[in-house]
């Protein structure tokens, strides 16, 4: 049985998580910041200050547990497609300049995603997380800085069954988000679908993770 301290979690937002874990700040810094953690203001998000966010994210880059900048993105069922555009501009700048990976919330706009990406930040990785979209597998997997996340959804999700097969492991990583289901439910149902062993896949996304995100 693999150890639960030994999953890699790419994106969660369970401060509580028994796994070494990317929580996603919900607040400015609490009381107590996780050994890991992402920074980021979602799409959906208006209430905003783009100087503030700047300030953040510079004070948060004192922190060696500070990973990535996310999530961030567009997501075109909100009808706010300009200011999106606008902020996660900004903050594919930030992540370029800090030199972080970016965690990617993208909901049709795969397209404009990467674009935007490749015009302001082609030197960072960019974390498709949440992916379930089988059918843009192929695309994503041709922009060669992209990373898909798997959540719980391939526990339910034939077609995402299928396309977790067309990605490499090394393009793989694995997360909980805000799912009620263990992480090693999703690690189990990716190491059979790949056909590796649970300890080889546990072993090659640590290899992942610490690549991409550049941690001890």
């Amino acid at each position: 049985m693999t150890d639960l301290e030994d999953l890699f979690d790419s994106h969660t937002h369970h401060f509580d998580s028994k796994n070494r874990a990317i929580v996603q700040l919900t607040e400015l810094f609490p009381d107590k910041l996780p050994p890991f953690f992402s920074f980021g203001v979602h799409p959906k998000e208006n209430d905003f200050d783009m100087e503030e966010i700047g300030k953040t994210c510079f004070r948060l880059n004192e922190y060696k547990g500070f990973l990535a900048i996310g999530e961030i993105g567009l997501d075109n069922r909100y009808d706010s497609a300009e200011v999106q555009e606008e902020l996660y501009v900004y903050q594919l700048k930030l992540a370029s300049e800090l030199s972080k990976p970016i965690i990617l919330h993208c909901v049709n706009s795969w397209d404009r995603c990467r674009f935007l990406h490749e015009k302001h930040a082609p030197e960072t990785t960019l974390i498709y997380h949440g992916f379930n979209k089988a059918s843009i597998v192929k695309q994503v997997l041709e922009y060669p800085r992209s990373i898909i996340s798997i959540g719980e959804s391939v526990l339910s999700n034939p077609k995402l069954r299928l396309a977790v097969e067309q990605i490499p492991l090394h393009r793989l990583l694995l997360e909980t988000d805000m799912g009620n289901h263990e992480l090693i439910d999703t690690y189990k149902s990716v190491s059979e679908i790949k056909s590796v062993s649970l300890r080889a896949l546990t072993e090659q996304l640590d290899q992942n993770a610490k690549r991409i995100f550049k941690y001890d």
